[in-house]
């Protein structure tokens, strides 16, 4: 007697490349993007070999557009914060939790320094940091503009955000004992005490 199959629920396809982006960054973190193989990927994210390649053509493909999963995440977050009425260190500051919480501690760094190896991932990297120090830019010329921050050069004020929140994060995901928040609160007074109008 045959044995009826068993239909599975079909999951739209945004669910699909998200299950298959959070086992990759799993995979990528403990075994790296070069030793990984999409076979390991298959088995990480429990599908079939035939979904993984309908979503991706290959290994590098997955690799990638993780990386650009989580930039876009993290710009919405920013444009979210930004919109609700945040300034600008204040944004930076949730942004920098966010993108803590979002990165998963010790697997998010062996995934970012993955990242920085490969030659793509690291242009796109680039990218993302003038996008960030862009909006930074941006958000700080509005405030100089209405008077709460004294006029000075925005892109270099920008970079120097991006450093201190960027340092602070690496510290953070290095060490558990590093108190994100109470270092990023003496960062912020140092800040605003240099811009105060």
């Amino acid at each position: 007697m045959e044995t009826p199959r068993v239909r599975t629920k079909r999951r739209p396809p945004e669910e699909r490349r998200a299950q298959i982006l959070e086992a990759a960054l799993d995979c990528f973190a403990s075994k790296g993007f070069h030793a990984a193989t999409m076979d390991d990927l298959v088995r990480a994210s429990g599908l079939s070999k035939g979904s993984l390649y309908w979503h991706f053509e290959s290994k590098e493909d997955v690799f990638l557009a993780l990386f650009d999963a989580f930039a876009a995440t993290s710009f919405a977050e920013w444009d979210a914060l930004i919109a609700a009425g945040c300034d600008t260190l204040e944004a930076a500051e949730r942004a920098t939790l966010g993108k803590l919480d979002s990165i998963g501690g010790q697997r998010g760094l062996s995934a970012w320094v993955e990242f920085f190896a490969h030659p793509q991932a690291r242009e796109r990297f680039a990218q993302v940091y003038r996008e960030v120090r862009g909006r930074l830019e941006h958000s700080l010329s509005r405030e100089m503009d209405a008077g709460t921050l004294r006029r000075q050069a925005p892109d270099e004020l920008a970079a120097s955000i991006t450093a201190c929140g960027e340092g602070l994060l690496l510290q953070a995901m290095v060490d558990p004992d590093f108190d994100l928040l109470r270092h990023w609160a003496s960062t912020r007074q140092l800040i605003q005490r240099g811009i105060a109008p």
